[in-house]
Order: C-alpha cells, then sequence, then structure tokens
C-alpha cells in the first residue's frame, strides 16, 4: 500500500474529519510551491522532512514542478536547476546559510531565481538577516503555516520542537502565538470550542491569545453558525510537569520511541529485526519502517505496558492461526459459510497480518533483552525508588556517577540528574557533578547545563540550615511544634512529597485499580500532566475552579475560559456549572500539550478514554483527541537545550534529501 493510503487508513476514523484537515495543509503547501513556476529544486530545512511526509508525498511535489529536492545545510552545494525553492523555519541560522548557498551561485556566475518560503511565518528578524547579507533583493520572500499535523486519528501536532527551549530560556512566546492560532484554524473548520481550560503560565498565555483573536476578528470571520464538533479545550502546560519525560516510558510504543526513535511515524529499526529487507551483513544496517494504526497488531500492542506486550501478540498468532485452519476445513462447507469467509480474508490481509506478527515479535524480543538487562533494570529500580520515596538523593548521586563512569550517553545521563533535581528540589553536590559531565562528556556541554539551570531543570538543593531557619521563625510564633517537626512538615508538605500525596502520582501495582488508572502506562506512576487533564475532564462538585487546591504545589495558574457564539461576548471568568445538553450523545475534548507530549502519556490519555467511556451512563460516548506542539522523549526535549545549531554536513556525504526514500511498509 502507497504512503498515501497508510496514512489516510491511520486518520480516517478519527471523530472529527482530520483528512480534510490534512489536505488543507497540502492546498497551501502546493499553492506556495507554485509561486515559483516551472521545474526547480526544493531545499528543505532537515527538521521540516519529517512533518511535510506526513502531508505530502513525493508524486504530488513533482507534480508541481519539483524535481530535485536537497537538505539546506551548513556548506552550499551545486544544483543543475535554474530555480531554487528553500523551505525553511524562521530560524537566524537558515537565512544564513541561505546567503551562503545564494552568494556560492553568485560567485560561479550562475544566475538562478530564488525563493524563500518560511514555515510558520515572515519574520521581521528573518528578513533582517538577509539584508545584512545583502540578499534581499535576490530572493522572493513568501510564508507557510505547516498548521497541526494529523499524525493518528486522534493525534495532532505542531512538529514545532523548539517550543519550551524557547519559552523558558530563550523568553521567545512565538511558538504559544503559533499555537493558539493553529487552534483557531481548527475552530474556523470544527466550529469555536465553547470551553479552554488548562494549568500552567504558557498554556494560560495560549488560551488569552485565542480568546483576543476572536475579539479582533469580524463576526462573519470566526466560523459562528458552523457547528460545534469540539465540546472543550484542556490546555496542558508542559513546565508544569517536567518531571515525566525524564522518566522511561513502559509502554510498547513509548518504550520503541526510548529505544529507537520514532520520528513521525517512523522508526529505523535494526536490518537484523526484519525478515523481509536484505541482509547486508552489516549489524549496525538500519532499515526504516513505518508505524501507524493502519497496522492492527501496532494498534492493540502501543499503548499496552510492556509487560501484557506478550499476551497480546499470542492472542494474535492464535488468531491468524484460526483464520488459516478454517480455510483448510472448506470443504464441505455450506455456501453462506464459505461467503463468510471470503468476507473476513477482505478485511485481514492473511500474509500482510503473518508478516506484523513476526516483526513485532522480533522488535518485543528485542525490547525485552533490553528491559530484562541489568543496566536497564537498574536505572528503572532507580526510577520508581526515587519517585516512590525508598531512594534517597545520597544513593541517586551515587547512581549518576555510576553513569558517568560507564560513560553511558550524555542524554541519558542527563535526563536522570534532572530527574533527581525535579524531585529531590535540587542536588547539594551540583557543582561537582558539572565538573564531572564535562570531564566524561566534553567542555561543549558547560552551556547545556547552564541552560537546564536557568530554567530550573537542574539546581542546587537549599542547605537543611535554611529550610531549618525558616521552621524556626514560624515556630516562634506556632505554640507547641518543635523546630524538627515543623522542618520535617514543611519538607513533605511542599514539593514531589506533597504533589505526590495530593494528585495519587504513585499508585500500588498490586491495588485492585491498578488496570483501571493511568499509573498502567508507567507501571505505577500517573503523570502530573494526565492527572490535569484527567481532573479538567471530569471536574470536582464546584467545577474545575475547585480544582486549585488540589493542584496549587503544580507550577502555573490554573484558568477557565468560556466562549460565546459571539465574539464581543467572550469572556476570560470562570463560568457557573453548566447541564450537559441533553439531545448530546457524544462529547469530543481536544487535550493540547504546550511544549510537547510524550508517547506514553498519549497512551495515559487513551488509557483514560476507554476507561470512562466503559463505565459512562446512558448513551453518552467520549472521544478524546490530543494535540500538541511536538511528540517528544526525554532526549528530544534535552536535546534542544543541548543541540541548538543544525548538524553540519559530513565532508563528502550526498546533499540530497532522503526525506521521501521509500520506506519499508510490511
Amino acid at each position: 500500500m502507497s504512503a498515501t493510503g497508510t496514512r489516510d487508513m491511520a486518520i480516517a476514523n478519527s471523530v472529527v474529519d482530520l483528512i480534510t484537515l490534512r489536505d488543507q495543509s497540502r492546498k497551501e503547501l502546493t499553492e506556495c510551491i507554485n509561486k515559483m513556476k516551472g521545474p526547480k529544486a526544493l531545499v528543505l530545512d532537515p527538521s521540516l522532512s519529517g512533518p511535510l511526509g506526513l502531508i505530502a508525498e513525493k508524486q504530488l511535489l513533482k507534480e508541481h514542478g519539483v524535481e530535485k529536492t536537497y537538505h539546506l545545510r551548513s556548506e552550499p552545494f551545486e544544483t543543475d536547476q535554474r530555480r531554487v525553492m528553500f523551505l525553511v523555519r524562521d530560524k537566524i541560522w537558515n537565512m544564513k546559510a541561505i546567503a551562503k548557498q545564494v552568494k556560492f551561485n553568485q560567485s560561479n556566475r550562475q544566475k538562478l531565481e530564488y525563493c524563500v518560503i518560511v514555515v510558520p511565518r515572515r519574520t521581521i528578524v528573518c528578513e533582517r538577516v538577509l539584508e545584512e547579507e545583502g540578499i534581499y533583493n535576490d530572493v522572493q520572500l513568501g510564508e507557510f503555516d505547516l498548521g497541526l499535523i494529523p499524525c493518528e486519528d486522534d493525534v495532532i501536532s505542531m512538529e514545532y520542537p523548539d517550543a519550551l527551549r524557547e519559552c523558558l530560556c530563550d523568553g521567545d512566546f512565538s511558538s504559544l502565538f503559533y499555537a493558539a492560532r493553529c487552534i483557531r484554524k481548527l475552530e474556523s473548520r470544527f466550529g469555536i470550542i465553547p470551553t479552554i481550560k488548562g494549568k500552567g503560565a504558557s498554556a494560560k498565555k495560549v488560551a488569552d491569545i485565542i480568546v483576543r483573536m476572536r475579539r479582533e476578528l469580524p463576526e462573519e470571520s470566526c466560523g459562528e453558525g458552523e457547528e460545534q464538533e469540539i465540546d472543550e479545550l484542556i490546555l496542558v502546560d508542559r513546565e508544569s510537569d517536567l518531571v515525566t519525560p525524564m522518566l522511561t516510558q513502559l509502554t510498547y510504543e513509548g518504550l520503541i520511541d526510548d529505544i529507537y526513535g520514532i520520528s513521525n511515524g517512523i522508526v529505523e529499526l535494526p536490518s537484523e529485526l526484519i525478515s523481509s529487507a536484505p541482509q547486508v551483513g552489516d549489524k549496525k544496517a538500519r532499515v526504516k519502517v513505518q508505524f501507524n494504526s493502519s497496522d492492527q497488531l501496532f494498534a492493540l500492542l502501543r499503548d499496552a505496558n510492556f509487560e501484557q506486550v506478550g499476551s497480546i501478540v499470542k492472542k494474535r498468532a492464535t488468531f491468524l492461526k484460526a483464520v488459516q485452519d478454517e480455510k483448510d476445513s472448506l470443504q464441505g462447507k455450506s455456501v453462506t459459510e464459505i461467503k463468510e469467509y471470503v468476507r473476513k480474508l477482505k478485511e485481514i490481509n492473511i500474509q500482510q497480518e503473518k508478516n506484523l506478527l513476526s516483526l513485532h515479535t522480533s522488535i518485543a524480543l528485542e525490547i525485552k533483552s533490553l528491559v530484562t538487562s541489568c543496566l536497564f533494570s537498574r536505572r528503572l529500580e532507580m526510577e520508581q525508588g526515587i519517585l516512590q520515596g525508598r531512594i534517597g538523593p545520597d544513593r541517586a548521586v551515587e547512581y549518576i556517577q555510576h553513569l558517568l563512569c560507564r560513560r553511558e550517553p550524555f542524554l541519558k545521563t542527563l535526563r536522570f540528574l534532572c530527574l533527581s533535581s525535579l524531585i529531590f528540589n535540587g542536588i547539594k553536590r551540583l557543582e561537582n557533578l558539572k565538573t564531572e559531565f564535562i570531564q566524561v562528556y566534553g567542555f561543549e556541554v558547560m552551556q547545556t547545563l547552564e541552560k537546564l539551570e536557568k530554567v530550573n531543570l537542574i539546581k542546587k538543593a537549599e542547605s537543611t540550615s535554611s529550610i531549618a531557619a525558616a521552621a524556626a521563625n514560624i515556630s516562634a510564633a506556632t505554640a507547641g511544634i518543635s523546630v524538627a517537626q515543623l522542618t520535617n512538615k514543611l519538607t513533605q508538605s511542599t514539593g514531589w512529597e506533597g504533589m505526590k500525596k495530593k494528585l495519587k502520582l504513585v499508585v500500588e501495582t498490586e491495588d485492585d485499580s491498578f488496570n483501571d488508572d493511568i499509573a498502567y502506562c508507567y507501571s505505577g506512576y500517573a503523570p502530573i500532566s494526565s492527572r490535569i487533564a484527567e481532573t479538567a475532564l471530569f471536574p470536582p462538585a464546584g467545577g474545575w475552579g475547585a480544582a486549585d487546591e488540589t493542584f496549587s504545589l503544580v507550577p502555573g495558574p490554573l484558568f477557565e475560559h468560556v466562549q460565546q457564539s459571539s465574539p464581543s461576548a467572550a469572556t476570560v471568568t470562570t463560568p457557573p456549572k453548566t447541564a450537559a445538553r441533553a439531545a448530546n450523545t457524544r462529547h469530543v475534548a481536544l487535550i493540547f500539550f504546550v511544549g510537547g507530549a510524550t508517547c506514553a502519556e498519549v497512551s495515559t490519555i487513551r488509557h483514560l478514554a476507554r476507561q470512562q467511556t466503559r463505565g459512562s451512563a446512558g448513551n453518552m460516548s467520549r472521544h478524546y483527541i490530543v494535540g500538541t506542539t511536538k511528540l517528544i522523549s526525554g532526549d528530544s526535549l534535552l536535546g534542544t537545550f543541548h543541540d541548538l545549531l543544525p548538524t553540519p554536513a559530513r565532508p563528502g556525504s550526498a546533499q540530497t534529501s532522503r526525506h521521501h526514500s521509500s520506506i519499508l511498509r510490511v
């Protein structure tokens, strides 16, 4: 099946029409490409290559004059095309790389036409850089809003990787404007979202911008009169939960992401795991495989805790064997029974399903060998131990030093350092650890550590004496409570320990309710972000505003907006509790993660949807769509702080993009 076909299957069953949303992006992309008439070379920002692959295939680009596709690199390249179109993000280094390419061609006396399309919009900074480089008048400028890209039938993403770093580290909040604009585009297609609520400073900024945008637009441009297909928007701020991305994901899809990396639904797997791939004898050889819900077995496996993967694979194998055995026993069956079997075969491509079963069995066995290794088991034990409070800061530091001694991958070690700092509210021996990081990984990591300190992902712990001094001041005005008792109470009621108890973040796996709780996806830990979403979807008796006390220890304000049918009537005050419309038979909520969401967090929302649908009364059906600025892992999130510049091209490497290279489909 073609790439377009599998993508259509993956999003065809969405509760809202995501295919038309995708097609609108395709239309806008081709309109941008058509601004330059005739055959042309398309030079892509490497970070846009994957997202564009989700909305446009090679054939579509070719139909609109794209003869060759390249990646923009730090070094210029030669092309035989007279027209060159650059499609890049609005970054300074991209403008400088474009200028270098144009000047290179001019120095070779090549008279070419240039068009620069900036994603998501052209900015004054971009224009200024082109002016300073002296090529502003040599290029045609345009912009393309990539918008929200349908990744699955319940997942849409901006695929904007730097949102968190830009907000926290750079003081650049443009990503929040882009997020608000994307949601407004959704509203223009699917109707106004009546209720917006959420938690976190950046999330509140997005909500405020959405409301302001509606007020500033004329009535006829606001999409009023259209059927409201989405009932509520819940904005979850990544800054409100920095702990979760630092943990190892324990769902099937999450582990694949942590071990191999998933980028825009594509995984590069070792070739020996894939029986249909040509074996080249190189253990480092990789094959690209596309994963989405069009693969029925992957759809069953992706959200499962890894401990249950084996039983799911076994059930699928038994089912396929039963279908095959039924074929062998057709002789003597009635015409009706044969027709029923043929109908079943049309729904199930036996050979394809066998290939998929073989693939996922190989992946599961490979992951199992890693998960059961001493190194992985110890890391998981350390993570679970500090979450539960069984392991203290001293043992955590010892483990970090163990990782440093083993020269484990930088981002893996950094993740555990950040996790420890967040849980223990700082690290006492942080300066010593920073020195050891520099000794092991090189001087260049110093900037990364400084940036993480700036945003409080790592910090030095307050001394016990300063906490005791604060307790002494309170004790002086409080009769009957000793300084020691008050010091202990202050430590327990604030920070992680306080949050853990208030939000029930740690759930015992022996409890009968464990499999029904979102903590199932992390083997006993419920993400703060998912608890926010869960409470927003089913608020306490006093409404969402009454949850403020529950989330008082979570950073950022709690907010709620009501959008009236008229934009001028949109209010930012908390509305009174309203009764559900009796005629409604379904409720659709968009849970949008500002700053990124992990695969395992998406699984918690799906898990929540399944449990709540199962327990819902009457005819009401509940559907949740996850939106995000980017699908992330802990490594990719920290990577935005570590590697701010594109990777330079290797000497002698091919510059031609492999964006549309063939992908193995089994």
